[in-house]
């Protein structure tokens, strides 16, 4: 059993016209391609109008064996998805945002959305993903059933050097103690 795998990930980035005022365009993480061919940043691979779309690969999906609970959960929603991280850039380039992590955790996207200058993205997963992952996950062994620990007995205090205990042998506070 191998404790983390990676496979590798290229995400599509949508630019599309804003009906707002106050924003030109909308940005959004249409889908993402397994196994997509390797490029150097962005790169523009569909136009349609002022619609445009860019794709940024390759990108590690990493599992990690500590992590099954969240995965499982992941798979059991019935429409297994990964979270794709953008941070802003200067925008000095177009487009202005760089790949921070793919991410299979729904909790490391969650804690990702706190960030005031990112763009976090749920979007489907792949096919070969899905068969990908749950492979691993059946390779991860069960893990043991939670066992409450128990309390072991109190000891019960010995009358040394004159010394009154506080407790008598009944559970109960001395008679005439303070």
């Amino acid at each position: 059993m191998e404790r983390e795998v990676s496979a590798m990930l290229g995400v599509v980035l949508e630019r599309r016209p804003a009906t707002s005022r106050w924003v030109d365009w909308v940005w959004a993480v249409p889908e993402v391609i397994a196994d997509a061919p390797p490029t150097d940043g962005w790169r523009e691979i569909a136009r349609d109008g002022e619609t445009r779309r860019y794709l940024s690969a390759p990108h590690a999906l990493t599992l990690h064996h500590k992590m099954v609970e969240a995965y499982d959960s992941n798979i059991e929603t019935g429409e297994p998805c990964v979270w794709a991280l953008l941070e802003a850039t200067d925008g000095s380039r177009e487009p202005g945002w760089r790949v921070f992590a793919v991410t299979a955790d729904p909790y490391e996207a969650q804690g990702f959305l706190e960030r005031p200058d990112s763009l976090v993205e749920r979007v489907a997963m792949p096919p070969a993903t899905v068969a990908w992952m749950a492979r691993f996950l059946a390779a991860i062994p069960e893990a043991p059933a939670f066992k409450k620990r128990r309390r072991t007995k109190a000891v019960e205090e010995r009358q040394i050097f004159g010394k009154a205990p506080i407790f008598n042998s009944d559970g109960g506070p001395e008679e005439g103690g303070a």
